[in-house]
């Protein structure tokens, strides 16, 4: 095994990692500084993605669906391959 990591425990501010052979420990802190444009980008483009998922037509989830049953690639479930396919149509 080349890499464990975690939390200690679900609501843990503390996490351990081990990557090939060194440990690392540390504390979780809050981030200090104002997210960068892209950030913020990155943040509005998921937005506008999952508004247009609930905007969805009862039609677009059921094809959606049934591309996901067909082919879901790398994706778990249904709604997380809509936002997906959602992202992706807004571009970067």
């Amino acid at each position: 095994m080349s890499e464990v990591h975690g939390k200690f425990s679900g609501d843990s501010e503390y996490y351990a990692a081990e990557k090939y052979g060194t440990q690392y420990t540390g504390k979780i802190g809050e981030i200090t500084v104002p997210p960068t444009q892209n950030q913020l980008d990155a943040q509005q483009r998921f937005a506008t993605a999952r508004q247009n998922v609930v905007a969805l037509s009862e039609e677009d989830k059921a094809a959606y669906a049934a591309a996901f049953k067909k082919s879901p690639g790398k994706y778990k479930s249904l709604q997380g391959y809509i936002i997906a396919q959602e992202y992706a149509k807004i571009g970067s």
